[in-house]
C-alpha cells in the first residue's frame, strides 16, 4: 500500500471516529440529561487529577497482565456505558446491552481474528463500544460542570504529554502495537488487508469534550468552529503529516504522529479567540434554558368528550 493510500485510510478511519463520537456527544448533550453527574463542579484541581490519571494509565497497561487488564477495562467500559444508557433504557435492557457489547468484544477477539473479515467484524463491534463510552464520559464531564476553558487548558497540556510519550518515551506507540487484537482495545479502528488504522479513545474523548463544551458555552457558531478544528487539526493534519515527513524529513511512513500535539494548541487558541469575541461562557442552567436544547414535542392536549345532556321526552298532547 502506497504512503498516500495509508494516509487516506488513516483519514477515513480517524474522521469517521471523530465525527461519530463528537456528533453523538453533541446530540446527547442537547437531548438527554444525566440524572446525577458524579463529578460535580469542575475546577483546576479536578483537571490536575484527570491529567494525572491519564499520565499513569499507560503505565497501568504496561504493568498489568492481560487477564487483569481485560478485567479492568471490562469494569471501566461497563461503568461508562451504564452512565450513558441509564437515562435512555430500563435496568434490564441496560445490562443486557452492556453485557452483550463487552462479552461480544471478548468473544470476537478470541475467535474471529484469523481472517480480514473477522478482524473487521471485531473492529466494528469494538468501535460501537468505544464511541458509546466516549459519548457518555464526555457528557458526564460537561454536564457535571467542566467548562470550555477547562477543556482548552486540558488539550494544551495534553499536547505536551502526547509529544513526550510518543517521541521521547514512545510508550503510547508500543502499547498500541502490543494491545492490537486483544479484547476491549480502547481504540476506534478498522482493518484493510494487512493494515490496521486506529485512533485512540483518549483522542476521541478530547474531541467530543471540545465540541460540546464550545457548543454549551457559546452556541451553534462555536460548535461549527470546533468541529472544523477537529477535522483539520485532529484528523486531516495527523493523516497528512506522515506524507510530509516522508517527503522532506525522515523518508519513513511509519512515524507515529501525536494527534494532541497538533490539536491542543489550535484548540487553546480557538478558546482564547471565542472568549475574547463572545465573553463569558454560558452556565449549564443558561444552556438548558436556551433554544439550543432539543425538547421533546409535547403531546397534543386531549379534549374531553362532550357530555350529552339527556333529551327530555315530549309531553303528551
Amino acid at each position: 500500500m502506497s504512503p498516500f493510500q495509508l494516509s487516506l485510510m488513516e483519514f477515513a478511519v480517524a474522521g469517521t471516529g471523530a465525527v461519530l463520537t463528537s456528533a453523538g456527544a453533541l446530540s446527547y448533550l442537547r437531548r438527554v440529561r444525566l440524572e446525577r453527574p458524579a463529578i460535580g463542579t469542575f475546577n483546576s484541581r479536578d483537571i490536575r487529577i484527570l491529567f494525572t490519571f491519564i499520565v499513569f494509565l499507560p503505565l497501568l497497561y504496561a504493568l498489568l497482565p492481560h487477564w487483569a487488564l481485560t478485567f479492568f477495562l471490562s469494569v471501566t467500559f461497563a461503568s461508562a456505558l451504564s452512565i450513558g444508557l441509564r437515562p435512555l433504557v430500563g435496568p434490564v435492557t441496560l445490562w443486557i446491552a452492556v453485557g452483550t457489547l463487552i462479552g461480544g468484544s471478548i468473544w470476537l477477539s478470541r475467535t474471529m481474528l484469523g481472517t480480514v473479515s473477522g478482524w473487521q467484524l471485531s473492529w466494528l463491534e469494538g468501535d460501537v463500544l468505544v464511541v458509546l463510552a466516549a459519548v457518555a464520559i464526555a457528557n458526564l464531564y460537561v454536564q457535571g460542570g467542566m467548562k470550555f476553558k477547562h477543556v482548552a487548558w486540558f488539550a494544551l497540556v495534553l499536547a505536551g504529554y502526547d509529544l513526550a510519550f510518543t517521541t521521547v518515551l514512545p510508550v503510547n506507540s508500543h502499547l498500541a502495537e502490543e494491545f492490537l487484537g486483544w479484547p476491549l482495545d480502547p481504540s476506534f479502528g478498522m482493518r484493510f488487508g494487512l493494515y490496521n488504522a486506529t485512533i485512540g479513545i483518549g483522542d476521541l474523548l478530547v474531541y467530543a469534550l471540545f465540541l460540546i463544551a464550545a457548543f454549551k458555552a457559546y452556541g451553534r457558531v462555536a460548535g461549527r468552529i470546533a468541529m472544523g478544528l477537529i477535522m483539520v487539526f485532529g484528523v486531516a493534519a495527523v493523516s497528512v503529516a506522515p506524507l510530509v515527513l516522508d517527503s522532506f524529513i525522515t523518508a519513513r511512513t511509519d512515524v507515529a504522529i501525536p494527534a494532541q500535539t497538533l490539536f491542543g494548541p489550535a484548540a487553546f487558541l480557538a478558546y482564547l479567540w471565542m472568549h475574547g469575541r463572545y465573553g463569558r461562557e454560558r452556565t449549564m442552567q443558561e444552556f438548558l434554558a436556551s433554544a439550543d436544547v432539543v425538547t421533546p414535542a409535547s403531546a397534543p392536549a386531549v379534549r374531553p368528550a362532550p357530555v350529552l345532556e339527556p333529551v327530555p321526552a315530549p309531553s303528551p298532547a
